[in-house]
């Protein structure tokens, strides 16, 4: 098994960018999983698509707009250039996931709800409550993942968790929690 360590920058001004930066990293990874995991799994019992799924895969896509809509006011509400970086990377993440579930649905999917939640304070303070957006995000798209039952549709909420994740990870150590606290240790 093969270890890997993060190396955390020193100063404020770059962790955000680099730590966002690093999200990216895994980003075309975890893109790629879906269409690798419907290849390599052929034994798979459950159907590849499922119309049951699509109210429910349009409430999460109701919940993915929302989060665009939240990211968009969070880009408006800061200037320093680093954070406007780092908060418009997590705005076009959230966007792909709306376009993705859009695409997976077709014409069964619906228009996306768009309401932000007030974003304002400082840096660390909008982190530390757009954590708890990406975390409330992964519960409710785990929670999915229960009653999904196409594989393509749960291959696809999979992904988005992983990334989401790593979303939530990265805001609260710009919101000034540790890296052992921002993994859940």
């Amino acid at each position: 098994m093969e270890n890997q360590q993060v190396d955390l920058p020193e100063t404020p001004s770059t962790s955000r960018r680099k730590l966002i930066t690093s999200l990216i990293a895994g980003g075309a990874v975890v893109a790629a999983s879906p269409l690798l995991a419907t290849r390599a799994s052929a034994e798979s019992t459950s159907p590849a698509r499922d119309n049951a799924d699509n109210p429910l895969l349009n409430a999460l896509l109701d919940a993915e707009s929302n989060a665009v809509a939240t990211y968009a006011a969070a880009v408006k509400a800061v200037s320093d250039e680093d954070d406007v970086a780092a908060l418009t990377l997590l705005h076009d993440h959230h966007l792909a996931y709306v376009q993705a579930f859009k695409g997976y649905l077709g014409r069964a999917a619906g228009e996306g709800t768009s309401n932000a939640q007030a974003m304002s304070g400082s840096i660390q303070q909008m982190a530390a409550q757009l954590s708890g957006i990406e975390k409330n995000l992964v519960t409710t798209h785990t929670g999915a993942l229960n009653t999904i039952n196409g594989h393509d549709a749960a291959s696809l909420i999979a992904s988005i968790i992983t990334m989401e994740a790593r979303h939530a990870a990265a805001l609260d150590i710009i919101a000034g929690n540790s890296p052992l606290q921002a993994a859940g240790a």
